[in-house]
């Protein structure tokens, strides 16, 4: 039976692309007709340099009903792709809490959602469950590093585990690839979003589902930000203001400083934020103490 490893309707950044790349891959290695299938545009995670390597993959596709799907680097059902058959979802891994339970009741020991900092971990930690770690192409390999790399913020980030570090490592010992490309590919998502700053920000603005409603967290990952809200102010009101109806925050993770910049013009969206948080809003902006990425901000904001 085909199996479609697949992820979110909107906005894959390099964890979708690693992760479905991968794991069609793994199953593939096992004999087992798959297809990675990533719909919408990438986010600047997903580089020239990173599409360089040549993965395999398609973004359309059309069910017929009679495979199986694999949901990764998501398990909120509102987010999943209109091809995708619920009834007909064989496995799941995601590393943001939030449906554990909805899964656990639906495909028991066959979800895998976990707290790691990627969820390229989990797909490579099954390489290595399944005894195919050997056999993983450089390709996927390289993508599943560059995974956690994004996911970590370089491991400075405040959602990095023992079990992320570990990959990394034994990922990179495979790949070859070194810290000094890190820094390089840090700046080449720099350089590709603020060209395309509009169009990247609206793709990687996610809206989620908190106690007292929707709630819309935009993204905006640079190695350096210390001038970014001097510069793009006008452009981030912009887009946001199609969020007007809910509150909303952008998070600005600022990785080569080690803080973020949380920006907001919602007057609830900042209340909420002080409050669950600890921060405290000037002129619209707050700092963080430590890097968080979005995961983390959705994590506590769902209690909300």
């Amino acid at each position: 039976m085909k199996t479609i490893v697949t992820a979110e309707a909107k906005g894959a950044d390099i964890d979708v692309f690693a992760c479905a790349v991968a794991y069609a891959e793994l199953l593939s290695l096992e004999g087992k007709e798959s297809i990675p299938v990533i719909p919408g545009m990438f986010t600047a995670s997903v580089t020239p340099s990173i599409l360089a390597w040549g993965a395999k993959y398609e973004t359309i596709y059309s069910s017929d009903g009679s495979e199986n799907f694999v949901l990764v680097d998501i398990s909120d059902p509102d987010q999943f792709p209109s091809f995708v058959f619920h009834n007909r979802i064989s496995e799941i891994y995601d590393h943001r809490s939030g449906h554990e339970t909805y899964w656990k009741d639906r495909i028991q020991n066959n979800a895998h959602i976990e707290m790691v900092g990627a969820c390229g971990t989990l797909i490579w930690e099954q390489f290595k469950k399944r005894a195919k770690e050997k056999d993983i192409s450089m390709v996927s390999a390289k993508l599943l590093l560059a995974s956690i790399v994004s996911n970590t913020l370089a491991f400075r980030s405040l959602n990095v585990t023992e079990r992320d570090k570990v990959a990394y490592a034994e990922l990179s010992a495979i790949t070859g690839l070194s810290e000094e490309w890190i820094q390089k590919y840090f700046l080449e998502q720099e350089d590709i979003l603020l060209k395309n700053f509009e169009q990247y920000l609206r793709a990687d603005t996610k809206v989620f589902k908190t106690a007292s409603g929707d709630f819309a967290i935009g993204q905006i990952e640079i190695w350096d930000a210390t001038d970014l809200l001097n510069t793009r102010k006008n452009e981030l009101d912009h887009i946001m203001s199609e969020y007007e109806s809910m509150p909303w925050i952008v998070n600005i993770p600022n990785i080569s400083k080690g803080f973020n910049y949380v920006y907001s013009k919602s007057l609830r969206g900042k209340e909420i934020i002080e409050k669950v948080c600890g921060l405290k809003f000037e002129n619209d902006i707050a700092t963080t103490k430590g890097l968080l990425m979005r995961k983390y901000l959705m994590k506590v904001l769902r209690e909300v």
